[in-house]
């Protein structure tokens, strides 16, 4: 897992930072080639078939088979999540920026071109976001204390404005890698863990275990059901489970070693069948028939 940690309001304002592009519009250019080495999150937003991952050095953009990258604005865009009408996000400005460190909860309808303050900006980093999808319901684990929050996993349904903090019972591990909520149903939400998949359906006061023991690196909720990746065995495992009934379906997964899990899963809006994923040296894969066939669409973080 890239990460493991231990358990432990602003008003909204449309604003872009000064960034090293100066006066130049913001758009997306060919990439140039290079090593993209921190990627911290992926997805398709705004209801758009492009897959973006945003970055350290700020957001890259997959269509029509070619990587373009912003040409500004190149912000380290932690905890970022793709939700119908763009993204939220935390993180820390790029180098020369006016924007104060670390963000807070941010969020974006343009691509990143503009961005709306929702909540401690200037005091908090969060790196486990999640939202729903369509609901925009947002969860975050705070790990260390703000000036209204304490450690813990928090709700907020208003961007910002109110927050309500989760009991989080029956949950036991000690560290996590994920955080996924259901599209349209706030109240469902689940972590991938180094324990297991822990699965609520109250919006995170109470967990149950989908899995226990093996370690759970990524987890993609959808609206029937849901897709998660493990390592079993020194295998990199996919599974879809039906999120009613509980049955589990293998799926095939790109040959993947023991030590490069799959952390993110997305799937397309318009094309359910497509999944997209991501895994820990940043290799990534598209299949379009559920994992029929896959596509290397990134190696190893190298954009030629």
């Amino acid at each position: 897992m890239r990460k493991l940690i231990g358990l432990l309001g602003a008003a909204g304002l449309l604003v872009t930072g000064c960034s090293s592009s100066g006066d130049e519009e913001y758009k997306f250019i060919e990439a140039e080639s290079g090593n993209i080495e921190h990627l911290h999150g992926a997805g398709y937003p705004n209801d758009k078939e492009a897959f973006v991952i945003a970055t350290h050095n700020g957001l890259y953009k997959y269509e029509d088979g070619k990587w373009l990258e912003a040409n500004s604005e190149k912000h380290d865009y932690m905890g970022f999540y793709p939700y119908s009408e763009g993204f939220y996000s935390s993180g820390h400005p790029e180098e020369g920026s006016d924007l104060k460190n670390p963000l807070g909860l941010i969020k974006s309808t343009d691509y990143g071109k503009s961005m709306k303050k929702l909540a401690f900006y200037g005091e908090t980093d969060f790196h486990y976001l999640a939202a729903g999808y369509e609901s925009g319901a947002v969860y975050v684990l705070n790990q260390e204390p703000n000036s209204s929050l304490e450690s813990g996993l928090y709700l907020t349904e208003d961007e910002g404005e109110n927050w309500s903090k989760k009991e989080m019972s029956g949950f036991d591990s000690t560290g996590i890698g994920g955080m996924a909520v259901h599209p349209t149903d706030k109240n469902t939400m689940a972590i991938a863990s180094r324990d297991g998949l822990f699965l609520s359906e109250d919006g995170g006061d109470n967990f149950k275990a989908v899995t226990e023991g093996k370690m759970t690196t990524g987890i993609l909720l959808g609206e029937k059901t849901a897709v998660y990746s493990s390592i079993e065995n020194g295998e990199i495992t996919l599974v879809e489970f039906d999120l009613e009934s509980g049955k589990e379906t293998p799926l095939q997964a790109p040959a993947l070693k023991e030590d490069n899990p799959i952390m993110h899963i997305n799937q397309n809006p318009s094309e359910p069948s497509e999944l997209t994923i991501v895994t820990y040296k940043n290799d990534i894969y598209r299949t379009t028939d559920k994992g029929e066939k896959w596509e290397e669409i990134m190696d190893e973080g190298t954009i030629e």
